[in-house]
């Protein structure tokens, strides 16, 4: 059993990349149930998939990912990397956006005149988890000049994770579930 996280914001494409990796999943002969939560998101609020995955014919019981047994977290937004890490545990594979979003409320800075809060960063790279720091807004606004492939590259990560080595797959089901994706697929296929 292998449990992914993907966590982001509302308009990061996080829904629709889960529905991609379950299929995936299941095409790599894979049983995976999964399960998406929003909270606000047509207003920049938290989104997460939570992906359990197990091989061959082993059954999947339940969506909900235990506290302690995540084993992937990729995170499109570095705040919403924090929120999840009570899932992880000391071996979490983690890939985290180093770009922190600015959203409708301040959240790096002072509140009500509170203690400021720590930039998520700081605070990722103070624990003992080794994470991959990835660029995925940025490296997508640099390959198809829009910040919306973002989610592309994030499930580049996702399927290393799940050890599915079929590229081309992912990239077949991907573009053909996102139509509007197709211009910018020569700038990412291998």
């Amino acid at each position: 059993m292998t449990n992914l996280l993907i966590a982001g914001i509302g308009g990061q494409g996080v829904n629709t990349l889960a529905n991609v990796l379950a299929e995936v999943c299941r095409l790599s002969g894979k049983n995976c149930q999964y399960t998406v939560h929003k909270g606000g998101a047509q207003s920049l609020g938290t989104v997460y998939a939570e992906l359990r995955v197990a091989s061959g014919n082993s059954p999947v019981l339940g969506s909900s990912i235990p506290k302690g047994k995540l084993d992937v977290l990729v995170a499109m937004d570095p705040w919403e990397a924090l929120r999840h890490l009570p899932l992880a545990h000391a071996a979490t594979k983690s890939w985290v956006e180093s770009e922190i979003m600015p959203l409708f409320v301040e959240r790096s800075g002072e509140m009500n005149n509170k203690t400021p809060l720590l930039n998520p960063l700081r605070q990722l790279q103070r624990l003992p988890l080794e994470i991959g720091w990835r660029h995925y807004r940025r490296d997508a606004i640099e390959q198809t000049g829009t910040p919306k492939m973002a989610n592309y590259l994030a499930g580049l990560d996702c399927i290393g994770g799940l050890g599915i080595n079929d590229v081309a797959v992912f990239e077949h089901i991907f573009f053909n579930t996102i139509p509007a994706s197709n211009k910018y697929r020569e700038s990412f296929c291998i």
